[in-house]
């Protein structure tokens, strides 16, 4: 007689080594980013990407306004007047939206520098090559402006083409990492970046709520989670001082005497906070010996800087966390870093699972669906030659990872009868019918259907007499693969 499936509501213990005991968050956002193949190519290939994404099961795509991109090389005479751009050098991020909305696909839109010339002082010598110098807060709010009037859902181009609105919003990429702004330090070793930072997404909060955006999501952070112990205008700084500096907090999480501009103008205006937990090569649950990270398994250090930030004024409220960009670099193809296939694919659903598991994180984003591919003006045998993100669900050429199927229907083990997943692909809100199958030698045998309810496809699921066999569910004829292993 074959063993019986009960479901069990959504909401479980946490995996051993997560970081909360929070009630699971059950509607997580399916995000991706792939800006190389969502912007940088013809509006065939980015239709065909964005449908494949859809088929996968993807809620949103992050999306990249580079600001020097975007910008023409001479400043704007309006630079808030859509019409005093080129439309065909926003034509990209024209052709990405559009067909997010044709696939009902949603948009995360991620305003960022580089800074054009004009928008930037001269930079000193060391930092010549280098191109978000102390940008300029006010021309950011008008680049910002720009955007929130050519996306607002009524504005036409010069060639008679109509934009979808976009309703969410984050302000810039990793400022705490230099290359992406300067300095993040001063000459005395004091932070400055988060300085900067504070007036740059106060400024761009402004353009947004100015062109009537006031009521989307506008995202805070966009942050890396790691840097290093030594300051520098060119040194990354880490996540957690990156937050305390922002906030004026002190190390105790107490207000910093004489910091900032709170008093006198506010908390900062944001819906929630971006962040990019990536663990680099250590597993999901890793919490980092280091107490500047933050990874995906230190959480709780971010959610006390936020909760404090509130408590002193410097948030509105208590903020949901977006996980903005996420992956694993694999060895192969980079040969000299990065993990293992199966072990991408196992990490991932660990990480989703993770991230299911605090109620305060509302989505975990997906860096790339092909990787990047090879530096090829490198020679094979340099380094740098692989020195790009190989972190897709598919090589370079469009061949399948495991992690692609692992992405698709995460399966996951948490205890010798108890299971974890996600029906991904299908369609958000309607109930949908697995079947579980065990493989103890030989071939797959149905355990037993069952039916999901979850609006976004989860599901815990109990096979009371499940034994040591392996273990997968299939959904429309698509299996997942075996349920991976909860970390010991």
């Amino acid at each position: 007689m074959r063993r019986g499936l009960i479901i069990v509501a959504a909401a479980v213990c946490m995996l051993a080594g997560g970081a909360s005991s929070a009630t699971a968050n059950e509607q997580l956002e399916s995000v991706f980013q792939d800006d190389d193949l969502l912007i940088h190519q013809p509006p065939e290939k980015v239709d065909a990407s964005m449908a494949q994404l859809k088929a996968l099961g993807v809620d949103r795509i992050r999306v990249s306004a580079i600001w020097r991109e975007r910008a023409p090389l001479l400043e704007p005479s309006d630079p808030t007047d859509p019409d005093s751009y080129d439309d065909a050098r926003l034509q990209p991020l024209d052709t990405t939206i559009r067909s997010a909305a044709r696939h009902g696909v949603l948009v995360l839109l991620n305003v960022r520098g580089g800074v054009p010339e004009w928008a930037q002082p001269r930079r000193p010598a060391g930092l010549r090559e280098e191109d978000a110098y102390k940008p300029n807060r006010r021309k950011f709010q008008q680049y910002t402006e720009m955007l929130g009037r050519r996306y607002s859902g009524t504005y036409t181009t010069k060639s008679d083409v109509e934009l979808p609105r976009v309703t969410a919003w984050s302000i810039w990429n990793e400022p705490n990492w230099p290359s992406l702004l300067q300095p993040q330090s001063t000459e005395s070793g004091k932070p400055f970046s988060p300085h900067l930072y504070r007036e740059l997404f106060r400024a761009a909060s402004r353009g947004l709520r100015a062109t009537g955006h006031g009521d989307d999501i506008i995202l805070l952070g966009e942050t890396a989670p790691l840097g290093v112990s030594e300051p520098g205008s060119l040194r990354s700084m880490k996540a957690a001082l990156f937050y305390r500096t922002l906030f004026c907090l002190t190390e105790d999480l107490k207000p910093e005497p004489g910091c900032g501009d709170f008093d006198e103008r506010g908390p900062l205006l944001a819906d929630g906070v971006a962040h990019h937990p990536y663990p680099v090569l250590a597993p999901p649950e890793f919490r980092s010996p280091d107490k500047g990270y933050i990874r995906l398994g230190d959480s709780e250090r971010l959610f006390r800087i936020l909760d404090a930030a509130e408590r002193y004024g410097r948030l509105p409220g208590t903020l949901p966390v977006w996980y903005t960009e996420y992956g694993y670099q694999t060895k192969p193809p980079d040969p000299y870093r990065g993990i293992s296939l199966n072990k991408q694919a196992a990490w991932n659903v660990r990480a989703e699972r993770l991230a299911f598991s605090e109620k305060r994180v509302v989505a975990l984003t997906q860096f790339l669906l092909n990787d990047s591919g090879p530096r090829t003006q490198y020679a094979a045998s340099h380094p740098n030659y692989w020195s790009n993100y190989q972190t897709g669900l598919r090589y370079f050429e469009g061949g399948r990872k495991p992690a692609f199927y692992s992405y698709r229907l995460p399966f996951l083990r948490l205890s010798q009868r108890k299971f974890w997943g996600m029906v991904r692909p299908a369609p958000n809100g309607i109930a949908q019918v697995i079947r579980i199958e065990e493989r103890r030698s030989g071939a797959w045998e149905s355990v037993g259907t069952r039916t999901v309810t979850n609006a976004k496809g989860y599901f815990t699921l109990d096979v009371p007499f499940a034994g040591r066999g392996k273990y997968r569910f299939v959904w429309n004829e698509l299996a997942s693969r075996p349920a991976v292993p909860a970390p010991r």
